[in-house]
């Protein structure tokens, strides 16, 4: 009962000036509105960054031939020659942390269909391509095992190429020219846009290893490989099994020379970036909490100027018997009470804001239950702290003076 009075007192002095406990709220909800927001595009930026991770394997490592560099966010690699398809085989069956791989080489050719002709890259891949890479179909199926080993000429397209080439055709059956030689269409892919590492995923054509090799690229050696390690647990073991099986195989440790290979453990890459990404959230969030430090001054001020005007019955109320803690729970109430008001309004306006900017940017934006709480506590806590001193301050008045006073 005491505490619903208190809450009763605490709106009815602040409504006493409205104007001044508008601006006191408004201070402080547009701080909480500047973190909300900020929050809310971190959070998005770091849930599609996952999302397109899971999308390439979250538990996947690249062993790419050569050395690989970033050059303006895409990756190049030098050109080597002895990554093969016997790595692969080796790779299965010596490295307990590697449940499947997918030996790839590829290369950009222009493909045709009657009249239509674009460029595209076309991957040569084992059967396991869409598991591995988790890419599933969209329509048709994928090639086998047996078709591989028969360099069978049957290709599966990717959603772009599909689209550059047939429109809305289905074009399951049909026969597309790679590099001029006639291939069999025999199943489509989902669209997945563009990777992480800056890859069109959706303009590939992809076809039996076997046949890349000998048939296209006339050649024995291979872009790169896709391992899947049998959980995220042991990525790690995983990574080191390889490096330690391809130097082998490669007689790099004999002649003590530099890995001829890259390994891209894409659950590090993830992480990394994700750390990144919430360093510079906790970084914009650090610079709006200066926001929030100015609306907590405001509310110093609203409560000082409120026990210069109210002397007189604060005076009265410990002549009558009121006690300190009386006197500072009912002002550090006023303060909580624009906490509360100031947190609200921001968490309604960080919504809004919030979702107006992922309705029409390319910018994705997530607010968390937790990141809600989050503010309306943190705009409390800026109500209390800063009501504390004034609080304090109206306890301490002698009542002998405060009554002359007014």
């Amino acid at each position: 009962m005491k505490l619903t009075k208190n809450i009763r007192l605490s709106w009815k002095a602040l409504l006493i000036n409205k104007s001044r406990t508008f601006f006191a709220v408004i201070g402080l909800s547009i701080g909480i509105t500047t973190v909300m927001v900020m929050v809310s595009v971190g959070n998005g930026a770091n849930k599609k960054m996952t999302e397109q991770f899971e999308k390439m394997g979250a538990n996947m490592i690249v062993v790419n031939s050569g050395k690989m560099t970033k050059i303006i966010g895409r990756q190049q690699t030098s050109l080597v020659t002895t990554l093969t398809l016997k790595d692969a085989d080796a790779i299965v069956e010596e490295c307990p942390s590697v449940e499947k791989v997918v030996p790839t080489a590829d290369t950009y050719v222009k493909i045709k269909f009657g009249d239509a002709a674009t460029m595209s890259m076309v991957q040569g891949a084992s059967s396991d391509f869409t598991e591995v890479k988790n890419f599933p179909l969209k329509s048709g199926r994928f090639f086998t095992d047996i078709e591989d080993k028969q360099s069978k000429r049957v290709a599966v397209l990717g959603s772009q190429v599909q689209e550059n080439l047939f429109g809305d055709s289905n074009p399951v059956g049909e026969t597309i020219l790679i590099n001029k030689i006639p291939f069999e269409v025999i199943g489509t892919l989902i669209s997945k846009g563009v990777s992480a590492d800056g890859a069109n995923e959706d303009k590939v054509i992809v076809i039996p290893i076997q046949t890349s090799l000998r048939r296209v690229l006339n050649r024995d050696y291979l872009n790169r490989i896709f391992v899947k390690a049998r959980n995220k647990e042991v990525m790690k073991s995983a990574e080191l099994e390889l490096e330690s099986l391809l130097r082998k195989r490669h007689r790099l440790n004999a002649r003590n020379k530099e890995n001829d290979f890259t390994l891209d453990n894409k659950l590090n890459a993830m992480n990394a970036e994700k750390e990144s990404s919430e360093m510079f959230t906790w970084l914009i969030v650090g610079i709006a909490g200066i926001s929030l430090f100015v609306g907590g001054i405001g509310v110093l001020a609203v409560m000082l100027l409120s026990i210069r005007e109210r002397t007189g019955e604060i005076g009265l109320r410990i002549s009558v018997g009121a006690k300190k803690k009386d006197i500072v729970w009912q002002f550090l109430s006023e303060a909580s009470m624009l906490g509360i008001s100031g947190g609200m309004t921001g968490v309604i306006l960080g919504l809004i804001i919030s979702w107006v900017i992922g309705a029409t940017t390319q910018w994705q934006t997530y607010i968390t239950f937790s990141s809600i709480v989050f503010s309306v506590v943190f705009s409390i806590s800026i109500g209390l702290i800063f009501g504390v001193f004034p609080a304090l301050k109206a306890a301490k008045l002698d009542p002998i003076q405060a009554l002359q006073k007014d």
